[in-house]
């Protein structure tokens, strides 16, 4: 009767739920059979320790059935075993979750199974004294390989003990959560390789061994999931059967018979962990997987064997957000590898994956070894978004690292929708001798690189770069619609001697690269560069003081590319090696308020531009350039090849290949109509070496395809120019360039173009004045005479005498020096 009314008084406060009387109330109990096996197992209590004794056995295989099954804090529940027993089957009848805050022990090598359909709840004291494997679930059933099952929810049922082995796990409508609390782990995964320390708490099994906890809901509140050298499996199901395939560490889990999930939870510096000599692998499946405050998921490979892998599948979504608030540890997956063996792959398959407030997916390497690769898949969206608000050195990234001799790992991502924001990167980066990895992204929609981090000015960025001796890797881009604005960037970069990666962007659409990372002068850019590192960062990445390495290619295939506002595509080398090639094919390229496409070396060879489109405008100051000796120094400018239906040039823009000390760049420039601004400039020179040549080719008719014959018939260029009125007072000759049909009348079958095209090269020797032909007629009254205004000339007029010559079209030439002057 007082029992009773205990509870009665308990119940009379609203703000003690039912759910809190069934997670409390079982703890009293501690562990009590259920008598529903043909031998029933017995429980001794002896003080904080519980013996169990008797089950049912069959073969190798040891059955145990509870109404109750629950550890309090500091005590002991002992499944006191036969050594030849290898499966433990341990289930809950009754309606009550299973509380354990206490060990579990069992003898010999066997492996325990624990089914509580209602729920388990790990508190932070839970531990785990096996010699096999722990698995962990909610489940209702264990299925065998001979059809027989261990029920949960039909105890009544006559039980068909079997010999043989487990093959899944069957779920309900709606199985019970699983919580692992804890205290949380305090690593911190920097520049240095983690430090793992005792590792003493959370739930841990044996080296070699799988801990496998398949539930309902799932959370890891502060909790610790571990096997050193095994698996770790994390499932959370909605109904449905999983499957248990027997392997060389126990077991693996498979989920094709599951059509449901739930949510798995990791939070306050949850550790699941799979590290040790090798051989580990860590696998999360359910609906929303989601790492909150400094929470990791790692394998640290400490031997000469491979690492397994690290495998995220989430139905809806993967959610990496934040930092421990204590720590610069940021959610994570991580993988490194401090021993000769390759470290563990990562790899993530998701409608949804997003990475916050320092979210991570990394690989390291410190050794000989390789770091491992990262493959993501986000059918819908990939979003990586700002960084750590305790330390905003830890921006959200997808990386891989090599900070010794070994290779970095590569990325490889396909999604619909990847957008970066606010210093968000995807890099490949080796600070050794090491090889970087490629960076490959597949999006389907489109990609945004949008702003920098404005603390450390930090841009968001897709890169792969070198900061030593090793070769940078690749980076390619497949998408319909790229956009890199307010000082994003796409980079290939070197900060070295190791020779950087190239960049290659197929957008099937469009290319904007467009505007500045707000408050400073960094432009949105797309490069492969050498760039030299500022005295603060230099002995933090112990950088040289110049690069040596080279830079990569450009390459570009768009149907538009938009380079406008400041932002910059372009191959540049700030140090000593020579620039790489920059080439572009568009249907349409607009440069616009200052954009400009680039070639720039300090002192070494310049890069080469190479541009193919039907229509290219430079507007506002806008610039194609192909330039050496940045510092003065030597290297001989690059070239420029634009190949192109029309032309425009206005507002002060210019296309120029120059050099300092070098040899100047040659421009040649195939089009059928230019459109050019007074201000703006074709130019091709050097300031203490030879110029190039600006050339220019006019894409009209073919000759045998003129409606008018072509006259043969033409006085010599350097005669015109030698005994016009200018010969006496130039100094420097130039020599007439005319190609393509420009350089003839037009005819009614004729291209149209407002001007025949010629570029200008000085004279190699000085040419003589020379008396005028005697047959020329004499002087007109309108003779031109020193002083008065020189013309531009309009068109081309051939002469009675059949010579075809440069003037004002509609103008009465005389002469030859006539219409030279004029």
């Amino acid at each position: 009767m007082s029992k009773f009314l205990d509870v009665c008084i308990i119940l009379s406060f609203p703000s003690i739920s039912l759910s809190y009387l069934l997670a409390v109330l079982p703890t009293l109990a501690q562990v009590v059979p259920d008598n529903t096996l043909p031998i029933n197992s017995i429980v001794r209590t002896e003080g904080e320790n519980s013996s169990i004794l008797g089950g049912t056995k069959a073969g190798n295989n040891l059955f145990h059935s509870f109404e109750q099954f629950s550890i309090p804090t500091g005590n002991t529940a002992y499944l006191n075993n036969a050594l030849d027993i290898q499966n433990i089957f341990s289930r809950v009848t009754g309606s009550f979750i299973s509380n354990i805050d206490g060990l579990i022990r069992a003898n010999g090598t066997a492996n325990l199974f624990l089914l509580n359909p209602n729920g388990i709840i790990f508190g932070p004291n839970a531990k785990l004294d096996l010699g096999g494997s722990f698995i962990g679930s909610t489940a209702s059933r264990i299925e065998f390989a001979d059809g027989v099952r261990f029920s949960a929810t039909s105890p009544e049922a006559p039980p068909l003990l079997t010999v043989d082995v487990p093959v899944g796990l069957g779920f309900g409508s709606n199985p019970g959560r699983i919580v692992v609390q804890g205290k949380g782990h305090s690593l911190v995964p920097l520049f240095a390789p983690l430090k793992l320390g005792e590792r003493s708490t959370g739930l841990r099994v044996e080296l070699g061994k799988t801990l496998a906890l398949v539930g309902g809901d799932l959370s890891l509140d502060g909790g610790i999931a571990a096997a050193e050298g095994g698996s770790v499996a994390l499932g959370s199901v909605a109904s449905g059967e999983v499957s248990l395939i027997q392997t060389s560490t126990g077991w693996s889990l498979d989920y094709q018979g599951v059509k449901n999930f739930k949510d798995i939870h990791l939070s306050r510096q949850a550790l699941v962990d799979a590290s040790g000599a090798g051989g580990g692998s860590i696998q999360l499946q359910g609906g929303r997987v989601t790492l909150a405050d400094g929470s990791l998921v790692l394998i640290q490979n400490r031997g000469i064997q491979p690492a397994g892998n690290i495998s995220v599948n989430a139905t809806e979504s993967l959610e990496e957000s934040g930092t421990a608030s204590n720590s610069s540890t940021p959610s994570s997956l991580f993988s490194e590898t401090v021993g000769l063996g390759n470290g563990a792959d990562i790899s993530v398959s998701t409608k949804r994956l997003s990475l916050q407030g320092g979210g991570r997916i990394y690989t390291k390497t410190f050794t000989p070894a390789k770091a491992g690769n990262i493959t993501v898949l986000a059918s819908d969206s990939l979003q990586l978004n700002g960084f750590s608000p305790v330390n905003p050195l830890i921006m959200s990234a997808i990386s891989t690292f090599a900070l010794g001799t070994g290779n970095t790992g590569s990325v490889q991502i396909s999604t619909g929708k990847l957008t970066a924001l606010d210093g968000g990167y995807v890099s490949s980066t080796t600070y050794g001798s090491g090889t970087g990895g490629d960076v490959s992204i597949d999006a389907s929609d489109s990609i945004q690189l949008i702003g920098a981090n404005l603390k450390v000015f930090a841009p968001s960025v897709i890169g792969a770069s070198t900061f030593s001796t090793g070769k940078a890797g690749n980076v390619t881009i497949n998408t319909p619609s790229l956009e890199v604005l307010d000082g994003g960037r796409v980079n290939a970069s070197t900060l070295a001697s190791g020779a950087a990666g190239s960049v290659t962007i197929n957008a099937s659409n469009s290319v904007k690269v467009s505007g500045i990372t707000p408050g400073s002068r960094n432009p949105s850019l797309i490069d492969s560069s050498a760039n030299i590192v500022d005295e603060i960062t230099r002995p933090f990445l112990g950088a040289p003081p110049v690069p040596s390495g080279t830079s990569g290619d450009v390459t570009i295939k768009t149907k538009r590319l938009n380079v406008s506002n400041s932002g910059q595509v372009s191959v540049r080398n700030d140090g000593l090696g020579n620039a790489g090639k920059l080439q572009i094919e568009a249907s349409s390229i607009e440069l616009d308020n200052q954009g400009g496409i680039t070639a720039a070396t300090a002192s070494g060879e310049g890069g080469n531009i190479f541009l193919n489109s039907q229509n290219l405008q430079l507007r506002d100051g806008s610039s194609i350039s192909a330039t050496a000796g940045l510092e003065r120094g030597g290297g001989n400018g690059g070239n420029i090849t634009i190949d192109t239906d029309t032309l425009a040039a206005l507002n002060g823009s210019s296309i120029t290949a120059n050099a300092f000390t070098g040899r100047g760049g040659n421009i040649r420039i195939s089009t059928a109509g230019i459109f050019q601004s007074p201000d703006s400039i074709f130019d091709a020179s050097s300031q203490f070496g030879v110029d190039g040549t600006v050339e220019v080719r006019n894409l009209g008719l073919e000759p045998d395809e003129a409606l008018v014959p072509y006259n043969e018939v033409f006085i010599p260029f350097e005669q015109v120019i030698a005994n016009s009125c200018f010969a006496p007072r130039n100094k420097k000759r130039v020599r007439l360039v005319v190609t393509g049909n420009g350089g003839f009348p037009a005819g009614p079958g004729d291209s149209v173009m407002p001007m025949p095209l010629f570029s200008a090269e000085g004279l190699d020797e000085e040419l003589e004045p020379q008396s005028p032909p005697q047959d020329s007629p004499a002087p007109a009254d309108d003779e031109w005479h020193l002083g008065d205004p020189v013309v531009e000339a309009t068109g081309i007029i051939k002469t009675k005498d059949g010579r075809t010559l440069l003037g004002m079209v509609g103008s009465s030439l005389p002469n030859a020096e006539d219409a030279i002057c004029q």
